[in-house]
């Protein structure tokens, strides 16, 4: 019976922890201008703002758009300002400032927990 009770709690464990927003993964991405990465934590599509472009994207679309904001803006520093744990409603916010070529943006990551993993659903990169 011990062995049942304590299967079913560490699966319930490593279930509460699928979700997190990964915020090593985002903080990496941004500093190693890997465009791949950052978009392919999006489900299907990713709402994308960066300089020059503003719409909904699918995943190949908008990662080619990253890679070329991350061309003119490339080696940059990342420091992540403010984490928002996921809310109530499942969504979480991670707000950062990416500091390339003298120029400082914004960078706000939108993510909404779906049954089983939280996904990015949207990207903006705003110069400041």
């Amino acid at each position: 019976m011990n062995a049942i009770y304590s299967f079913f709690s560490i699966l319930l464990i490593s279930l509460s922890f699928s979700g997190d927003i990964p915020y090593s993964t985002i903080q990496r991405g941004m500093e190693t201008n890997d465009a791949h990465t950052i978009v392919n934590l999006g489900k299907d599509k990713i709402v994308l703002q960066v300089p020059g472009s503003d719409g909904a994207y699918p995943l190949s679309q908008a990662e080619m758009i990253l890679n070329s904001f991350f061309q003119k803006n490339p080696k940059g520093t990342f420091t992540i300002r403010y984490k928002n744990a996921k809310s109530v409603e499942g969504s979480g916010t991670v707000i950062g400032s990416y500091v390339a070529k003298g120029s400082c943006y914004r960078s706000t990551f939108q993510f909404r927990s779906g049954k089983y993993e939280t996904k990015l659903e949207s990207l903006s990169i705003v110069k400041e």
